[in-house]
């Protein structure tokens, strides 16, 4: 790991101080590497954190919307009523 010494702007700092303080990083420098990947090549897609493709995805989600549409037909599903 290389080391490179940086100047922050204030309002920067106090941001990335902030999330630091928040308990969401574990130092300063946990912070600053997350938001220069995120920065420079965009955020993680879920679809590679959890190893599928989004046709896999795709597919499970209409197997799942047509087992509704099935018990709904047949009356096994009743309508949700807010507040019972």
């Amino acid at each position: 790991m290389h080391r490179h010494n940086i100047t922050l702007s204030e309002p920067v700092s106090d941001m990335v101080q902030a999330q630091v303080k928040s308990g969401r990083y574990k130092d300063f420098s946990a912070a600053l590497q997350e938001a220069a990947r995120h920065y420079f090549f965009g955020p993680p897609s879920p679809f590679e954190e959890y190893g599928v493709t989004p046709e896999e995805v795709e597919r499970a989600a209409q197997r799942d919307l047509a087992a509704i549409r099935k018990d709904r037909k047949s009356g096994k599903l009743t309508p949700w009523t807010p507040g019972l």
